[in-house]
């Protein structure tokens, strides 16, 4: 037997709105064959039937909170209407629309108490008009079942909406919390190292100004060190662990606590309905051989429960099989003998087939369930009764299937959200990681190379600084005056990575790119065509990881930058000599992302960066043909969906 997981969706299966809607339309058509098929015909009352109805619609689905407000006085009104015109055409326990919008409209104890007048003004008007006491049972009872059922499925559809609303805010929220938490966790490893080293080469400066050579020597060092464990931690950020709090949703746990007594309390009522019907029906009377079925009832209702509650539990298939058997056998056995009352339970049946099968298989076998009882009641009463037993079925195996499907969602959606947070945090932790890598990776490759020529031109032998020449101290002091300002541009953009959304300028790091490397004793031959596109600040993240690059792996004595515009097409080459092993080989990525080559060996800055370019459409190669390294990114102009995370 195909059992199908209630967790999951399934081809077919109608969705929260459907739902709704088919309730709706199902509990309308029950309630207008009654006056075909029980009561004598009239027009306004059935009028009636159909405008309350059709005002269900708008209060039962999402997003109409005002509208449902406005619509539940015009609704009760309707509803009543046919009373005040003609009290003995009023058919008792057609309340239950009215019920459904007190409970979703008005909020808290008053909701409850509204349904508890409506089951009252009912029995008061079933008490009027001497009813038997299983039809003034009825009154109390149908719109209780009918308001809560509806009340349920409805609360449903609202679910699903509110998670669609909370996606992106869910999602925006989880980003924050971890950018802000790796940001904390950034500023202990890194921030704070360029923040020592910006103060060590003032106290640098400060010496060499009093002609202390070994003063200036000692804080350049700890200054060399310090850079290089901020760089080894940039190249190697680690992810944060921490789980992330789910924020809370009362709605949820409100529903959660409803959602299982009304399952329970609409099958109780049912059951006591069914008691009075067994042992009260006015026209076969007390003592018929289908009050026998009282024998059969518990346990069909036994198996009920224990269908709805495996449905979280998880069982067996060949346990369910028999299960299952058994349940029909206890509702359709007893036709062999001429004894249709089990059909009475046969809707709610059909909810648990709904749940448990393969929606290809339920909904036919839910109609064909509708008919038998149909085909029944018209063997027995004509063809016109046959109208409201089946649709009878069709609604309590909505019914059923609804609310049980709300108990399981709220799980879902709480798993959801978690999940939800989970992957938004992930995707923040790997967008810093990357903006890492990309702001602060040159700048502190940069300080690196500026201490440790600052290193060399101190010299390294105590006894040989007071013997420096005039030029060896001037350049001495430049160095450290570069050094002071690497340390001071990385702390600048370390606060980049607080600040989403503020995009590099291409322009300002084209002359960015031309200071550091010209302040490392690189040529720097500059060829670049104004950009306005958004393709900008993804190009200008390239040029800064490609001067890294150029910086840290290779010993270049020329370096060319070129940036030309055609034809929508946006082309950045930067070309290095010197060259070394460390230095990419020949690599190009397709437009799927594929690669051939070979993959580089250290870092990821350009993986980075080929995910950047690729996320606009753009592509990224490299090339190492002898000593000579070459770096060309091609980008539309312009892109609508670039969403550059800065």
């Amino acid at each position: 037997m195909a059992v199908s997981s209630l967790g999951a969706a399934r081809p077919g299966e109608l969705s929260p709105v459907r739902l709704v809607l088919a309730f709706i339309a199902v509990t309308g058509l029950l309630r207008v064959s009654f006056y075909f098929t029980v009561q004598e015909f009239d027009l306004l009352t059935v009028a009636c039937v159909a405008v309350v109805a059709a005002l269900q619609v708008p209060i039962s689905l999402p997003g109409r909170r005002r509208l449902s407000l406005a619509l539940l006085p015009v609704q009760a009104a309707v509803n009543y209407l046919p009373l005040l015109a003609d009290p003995g055409s009023w058919e008792v326990g057609g309340s239950g629309f009215v019920a459904a919008s007190a409970l979703l409209v008005v909020s808290g104890p008053p909701a409850w108490l509204i349904l508890g007048l409506i089951a009252a003004l009912e029995c008061a008007v079933a008490l009027a008009h001497d009813r038997l006491p299983y039809l003034v049972y009825y009154a109390i009872i149908a719109p209780i079942n009918v308001g809560l059922m509806l009340y349920g499925i409805s609360s449903l559809a609202v679910l699903l909406d509110q998670v669609s609303r909370e996606r992106s805010e869910l999602a925006a929220r989880a980003g924050a919390v971890e950018r802000l938490r790796l940001w904390g966790r950034i500023h202990g490893l890194v921030v704070r190292n360029v923040a020592a080293v910006d103060r060590l080469t003032r106290e640098a400066r400060e010496a060499s100004g009093r002609g202390d050579a070994a003063a200036v020597r000692a804080p350049v060092g700890t200054a060399v060190t310090l850079a290089r464990e901020a760089l080894a931690r940039v190249r190697s950020l680690p992810p944060a662990d921490e789980p992330i709090e789910v924020p809370p949703r009362e709605d949820d746990g409100r529903l959660l606590r409803l959602a299982t007594p009304i399952l329970v309390v609409t099958h109780v009522l049912f059951i006591g309905q069914a008691v009075f019907y067994f042992v009260a029906d006015a026209e076969r009377g007390p003592g018929f051989t289908h009050a026998g079925y009282l024998v059969l009832f518990p346990l069909t209702f036994a198996l009920q429960f224990w269908h709805l509650a495996a449905l979280r539990s998880g069982v067996r298939r060949r346990t369910l099989a028999w299960t299952l058997t058994a349940h029909a056998l206890s509702i359709y056995a007893p036709l062999a003998l001429g004894e249709g009352s089990g059909l009475l339970a046969s809707g709610f049946f059909a909810g648990v087939l709904l749940l448990y099968l393969p929606w290809r298989v339920a909904w036919p076998l839910c109609v064909v369930m509708s008919g038998v009882a149909a085909v029944e009641e018209a063997l027995s009463l004509g063809p016109v009764a046959a109208v409201y037993p089946f649709f009878s079925v069709l609604n309590t195996a909505l019914a059923v299937y609804g609310l049980t499907r709300l108990v399981e969602l709220v799980g879902e959606l709480s798993r959801t959200r978690a999940e939800l947070v989970e992957v938004a945090a992930l995707r923040e932790r790997l967008k810093v990681g990357r903006d890492v890598h990309d702001l602060l990776g040159r700048g502190l490759t940069t300080i690196v190379l500026h201490a440790e020529l600052a290193l060399r031109l101190l010299g390294t032998e105590p006894g040989r600084a007071g013997g420096r020449s005039g030029q060896q101290r001037s350049d001495a002091d430049a160095q450290l005056e570069r050094l002071a300002g690497a340390a001071r541009a990385a702390l600048s953009d370390s606060v980049r990575l607080n600040a989403p959304g503020l995009p590099l300028s291409l322009e300002a790091e084209i002359d960015s790119a031309r200071a550091v490397l010209e302040q490392a004793g690189v040529r720097v031959r500059i060829d670049a065509a104004p950009v306005t596109g958004t393709a900008g600040p993804v190009l200008a993240v390239v040029l800064r990881e490609a001067v890294t690059n150029v910086l840290k792996h290779g010993t270049p004595a020329e370096c060319t930058i070129e940036l030309a515009v055609a034809d929508g097409q946006v082309r950045l080459r930067v070309t290095n000599d010197g060259a070394t092993a460390g230095q990419e080989v020949r690599l190009r990525v397709t437009d799927d992302g594929a690669a051939d080559g070979q993959e580089p060996a250290y870092g990821s800055g350009l993986r980075n960066l080929r995910a950047r370019v690729a996320a606009i459409g753009g592509e990224l190669a490299t090339t190492r043909t002898g000593d000579r390294f070459e770096l060309l990114a091609r980008a539309p102009a312009d892109h609508e969906d670039l969403t550059i995370t800065r």
